[in-house]
């Protein structure tokens, strides 16, 4: 999805809990444990939040995520073929 959209892998934040989770940590811009990984996961992200029973998830976007969000540039929309703008 990151080059189908055109987004790089350095502006991707992902969030996990099991072991699998850390090959997605290790191509992601960002990397955020749950509180509930065990602790071998949660030494591979970037940051550690709250567990899932603690509202984890939410945290995790206001803590982390929104503070270093930037606005997207403007881009103009495709046109479509044969419609005029």
């Amino acid at each position: 999805m990151s080059h189908y959209y055109s987004i790089p892998l350095e502006q991707i934040a992902t969030l996990g809990d099991q072991l699998n989770d850390v090959l997605m940590f290790q191509r992601s811009g960002m990397s955020i444990a749950m509180g509930n990984a065990t602790e071998e996961v949660q030494r591979q992200a970037t940051w550690v939040t709250a567990s899932n029973e603690d509202e984890g998830f939410a945290k995790a976007i206001e803590d982390f995520i929104l503070p270093r969000a930037v606005a997207a540039p403007d881009v103009p929309p495709n046109p479509v073929p044969g419609v005029a703008p």
